[in-house]
């Protein structure tokens, strides 16, 4: 999963190096997760957690024109044919790409974007669902029980796709000493 996301923030990135310009600073922040918080009340909000246990905010930076974050949805296995009689294991991630952007450092709208950008930079192996223009929707997804209020000049959009892996559960073997 690592490999296939920062694959993408690479294409994504030099996509907004040659659509744009060297001078736009970009932030692909990876695999995030919500994270749930108590504090007064209860919510959640998308971060990416470190393997020491730090959490990494993912939302706009006044200092970046744009950034964006990858989210795992759900997760589905199903059969395909394999070679003679064994049956293939096939594991379906359904997958959101949430994308912020400044409109006045990029000079883009989030619909541009999107579309000169960020589909491009997906690569065809990997389905394209859906693609969300709509902030507050997509905010209240990311932020649970916290409301967000976006600036005026701040787009917010969301790609959602999906990437098939073909796999033998009868080669996988565990061992346990």
């Amino acid at each position: 999963m690592d490999e296939l996301i920062n694959d993408i923030d690479i294409r994504i990135a030099d996509a907004v190096r040659c659509t744009i310009g060297e001078k736009i600073l970009c932030k692909p922040f990876g695999f995030a997760k919500p994270i749930n918080i108590q504090d007064d009340s209860e919510y959640s909000m998308p971060a990416i957690v470190d393997n020491d246990g730090e959490c990494h905010y993912v939302f706009t930076d006044d200092n970046m024109g744009i950034g964006w974050y990858h989210r795992l949805i759900s997760r589905s296995y199903s059969k395909t044919k394999g070679f003679g009689d064994s049956d293939l294991d096939v594991q379906t991630d359904d997958i959101i790409l949430v994308v912020w952007g400044l409109s006045y450092i990029l000079n883009m709208q989030a619909e541009q974007v999107e579309r000169e950008i960020i589909i491009p930079s997906i690569p065809s192996k990997y389905g394209l669902v859906s693609s969300n223009f709509d902030e507050k929707s997509i905010l209240s997804g990311e932020f649970r029980n916290f409301t967000y209020l976006n600036k005026p000049e701040e787009f917010i959009l969301s790609v959602r796709y999906k990437v098939s892996t073909i796999f033998n559960r009868k080669c996988r073997e565990i061992k346990c000493d």
